[in-house]
């Protein structure tokens, strides 16, 4: 019966200790990486105006596999105008955080700008690009920062895109990306591709 307990005992101690070091391994990948993949951390879980609405408005594919910038996949966006007027989707930390729980501690890491590629499928298509900037009323948690690309007019071609971050406090990171798109700037709808999307040093 001792032996029992003590082996009982044994793997407990052994559990909680993987726990700690699968912990500290994960701030440690934070703040020894010279990037951070977003579309690998975050989760495309903030649909925003119409797009709480779920796919009616919006018709989302993250495992598009046609003319990627990087294969074998990127990300492709249908966007079309429904009655909020605009659209658009946040990468969270945890599914669905608009400030229940706590954001990511990028600040160790040193990470200064976030840059990714976007191409339009017919060109045209005005999109606005933000990281950070979920601050909603009521909640614990939110944003320690926020930047934006303001409305950028995309092109039939790869281009990629910088949010210089040297600046900001990225000590609460729930946001960790964005897109947002309205029916004033596409009247007829957009259509866009993301890719590459990286916290870099």
């Amino acid at each position: 019966m001792k032996l029992a307990n003590a082996s009982n005992l044994y793997l407990s101690i052994l559990a909680a200790l993987l726990i700690f070091l699968a912990c500290n391994s994960t701030v440690e990948t934070h703040a020894e990486s010279s990037r951070l993949d977003v579309m690998s951390m975050f989760i495309p879980s903030g649909w925003m105006g119409d797009g709480e609405q779920g796919q009616r408005y919006i018709a989302f594919a993250d495992g598009w596999r046609k003319g990627c910038y990087s294969e074998p996949v990127c990300v492709r966006v249908s966007y079309k105008p429904g009655p909020a007027g605009w659209g658009g989707i946040y990468w969270q930390n945890k599914p669905d955080n608009w400030g229940d729980r706590p954001g990511e501690d990028f600040k160790r890491a040193g990470y200064k700008k976030l840059t990714f590629w976007a191409k339009g499928d017919a060109g045209a298509e005005v999109v606005e690009f933000k990281a950070g900037g979920i601050d909603s009323p009521g909640k614990r948690y939110r944003d320690s920062f926020e930047k934006t690309t303001g409305k950028v007019v995309l092109t039939k071609e790869w281009k990629q895109y910088t949010l210089d971050l040297s600046e900001e406090d990225l000590s609460s990171v729930i946001g960790g990306f964005a897109w947002i798109a309205t029916e004033s700037a596409n009247v007829d709808g957009a259509t866009f591709y993301l890719d590459d999307v990286f916290y870099e040093r």
